[in-house]
């Protein structure tokens, strides 16, 4: 059964209260992305959740998993790229599957307008409330937007991603999507984020034939199991004709 929409043109205290009907007890979870300061909106008990759903998965139900709600390492090192990044000012800037809108909130940080797309109306319940909890509403247009099928009336100066490279099924979708609302302008690019655990390979030899690329590695240390590990940031730009 398709999720339906959530009305999001109401005061924070309604929708934390419909996201506390859906997910149980939430919280706010201070978040520092380089000088960006952050409160997000965080499931408070995940893991309980999501033994939940596995229990309807014993009667054939099917579930999703609200992957979308954590702040992924990935999002915290393209937040901090983003607040370093000579980004020009005034830029209509476009994230895409934004999730919680962490690096959406960092960029309405630094002055920008941003548009902040996602499918999951759950996910944009929690971008919309930490957009109002951050006082930064007024700097952030909300679209659930499926890119294997919708479409934008403008095109953005910089669009930006965070492991949105995890299904091979829409690489070619995504691909023209990115080149359909990228602006013409030569200095306009695209930055993704992704965990080097996904190679991605066919996407990358699908906007290659679009986009110039250029890749730059991050580490950082799993607090929980110690582990190194590595992302990959991307900055893609159109090929000159």
């Amino acid at each position: 059964m398709a999720v339906k929409d959530h009305d999001l043109d109401q005061p924070i205290s309604v929708l934390i209260d419909i996201a506390i009907k859906k997910f149980g007890d939430v919280e706010f979870e201070k978040v520092v992305v380089g000088d960006v300061s952050l409160e997000v909106l965080q499931i408070k008990n995940m893991q309980q959740y999501i033994d939940k759903l596995m229990d309807k998965t014993r009667s054939g139900k099917k579930i999703s998993l609200p992957l979308w709600a954590k702040v992924w390492p990935s999002s915290l090192i393209l937040g901090y790229t983003l607040t370093k990044f000579p980004l020009t000012k005034g830029s209509k800037i476009l994230e895409v599957g934004a999730g919680s809108a962490v690096n959406g909130l960092v960029l309405a940080k630094r002055g920008f307008d941003v548009t902040i797309t996602d499918i999951d109306p759950d996910a944009l319940l929690f971008s919309k409330i930490n957009a109002l909890k951050n006082n930064l509403a007024d700097s952030i247009a909300i679209s659930r937007t499926d890119f294997t099928s919708d479409s934008l009336d403008c095109c953005f100066k910089y669009i930006v991603g965070c492991e949105v490279l995890y299904d091979e099924i829409g690489f070619a979708s995504l691909a023209d999507f990115l080149a359909d609302h990228l602006a013409e302008e030569d200095s306009a690019e695209i930055i993704l984020a992704i965990d080097q655990k996904r190679q991605a390979r066919k996407f990358f030899e699908l906007a290659n034939e679009q986009f110039a690329m250029m890749k730059s590695s991050a580490k950082y240390t799993d607090k929980e199991t110690g582990d190194e590990n590595i992302i990959n940031l991307f900055r893609l730009k159109r090929k000159n004709p």
